[in-house]
């Protein structure tokens, strides 16, 4: 008796926003992105959803509310006054307002600075 192997094929349609690298404005960009910082990344508050802040316009952050798709409604993006609302952060070079160095970082580290364990450090 010969068996003949048995190959069976998944096709796996993934849906997806195209965020690309390389734009100079939002005319560069799919439908509902925007050109940030050379990026075609989703915008503040669309109902796009995104599945990290590298998704979401600079400064603004992925969020998810329960077991939902994450949606970039987190903007840690400078006031027009330059002063952070929250006293652990800073408006840093890149119009951020950041976590400062020993913070923990709910959100965006300054500039220079990266969350390691929970904590904003050098």
């Amino acid at each position: 008796m010969t068996s003949l192997p048995l190959f069976i094929a998944t096709i796996i349609v993934v849906s997806s926003i195209n965020v690309t690298i390389g734009c100079d404005d939002n005319a560069d960009c799919d439908a509902g992105l925007v050109c940030s910082k050379d990026e075609c990344l989703i915008p503040f508050g669309s109902p796009l959803t995104c599945t990290s802040g590298w998704d979401c316009e600079h400064g603004v952050w992925c969020r998810r509310h329960g077991s939902a798709p994450g949606k970039c409604d987190e903007d840690h993006r400078c006031p027009t006054s330059r002063v952070c609302t929250d006293p652990g952060t800073e408006c840093d070079a890149d119009n951020i307002c950041g976590y400062k160095e020993g913070e923990t970082c709910y959100g965006p580290c300054m500039k220079g600075l990266t969350c390691k364990q929970g904590t904003c450090l050098k």
